[in-house]
């Protein structure tokens, strides 16, 4: 498993209609093939950013599958209108293990 982390900030005008269309999103990310778990984080430091955690059966789910699904077409059509930036990084699923 791979987890998605993906770094949204969203246009000053655009948090409403994020927050309406959220769900949609959501429910489209969890039909997609590979897909396991997904969550949404709103920074407490800056508003107009969240963090949104995807898991992964594998990377190549996300990164050749799900491009190429229905799913993956309206998640960024849902997303495109509200989102300024969008900054993406895969980490293991598997916690590092402490020192010891």
């Amino acid at each position: 498993m791979i987890f998605e982390h993906a770094q949204l900030t969203i246009r000053h005008d655009g948090h409403e209609d994020f927050h309406k269309t959220y769900p949609a999103i959501r429910e489209n990310l969890l039909a997609a093939p590979g897909c396991r778990s997904v969550d949404l984080h709103r920074s407490v430091d800056q508003p107009q950013v969240y963090l949104l955690r995807v898991g992964w059966n594998a990377l190549t789910d996300h990164t050749e599958v799900f491009p190429e699904t229905e799913q993956g077409r309206n998640v960024l059509a849902l997303l495109g209108p509200q989102v300024e930036s969008l900054d993406m990084i895969h980490f293991e699923g598997t916690p590092f293990p402490p020192a010891g």
